[in-house]
């Protein structure tokens, strides 16, 4: 199992309740296709932003084409949200 963690922000939200970070959770696995290998999604508020893991299985460079594929388009469904890597 890989995990891809991301940092959601909202200009218009600069801070993200508990309630927020759960309409981006129910809004990500209503758009989630079960063929993608994305197992389990997690998101938690902080300060300025939310938390978003992502977790996938498989392995190999046609596991993560996949994953990405299908990250890239859960994040079209959350227009006006910008997503970045954490920084280390």
């Amino acid at each position: 199992m890989h995990l891809v963690h991301l940092i959601l922000t909202r200009p218009d939200l600069p801070r993200p309740s508990p309630s927020d970070a759960e309409r981006v959770l129910d809004t990500l696995w209503a758009h989630l296709d079960p063929g993608t290998g994305i197992e389990h999604i997690r998101t938690r508020p902080r300060a300025s932003a939310v938390d978003l893991g992502l977790w996938f299985s498989g392995d190999g460079s046609s596991a993560a084409e996949q994953a990405a594929t299908a990250i890239a388009h859960l994040l079209a469904s959350l227009p006006g949200w910008t997503a970045t890597a954490p920084q280390p």
